[in-house]
């Protein structure tokens, strides 16, 4: 995992203000509704860190 990516996805103000995420495909896995069954929520799909994001979708 990028170390970069690791420290950002550790200092991200969602991650202290409510749980760490944890990590999905060395990129943050989101913090999800419905006490972890749900889909993340709208501040995570937005996220560059997050690994749903579709500038990772990109095949090079």
């Amino acid at each position: 995992m990028n170390i970069k990516i690791k420290q950002g996805i550790d200092n991200c103000y969602m991650a202290h203000k409510y749980e760490h995420p944890g990590y999905e495909n060395d990129l943050c896995a989101g913090l999800r509704t419905m006490n972890g069954d749900g889909e993340p929520c709208e501040t995570c799909k937005v996220c560059y860190l997050y690994y749903g994001h579709p500038m990772w979708d990109k095949e090079d």
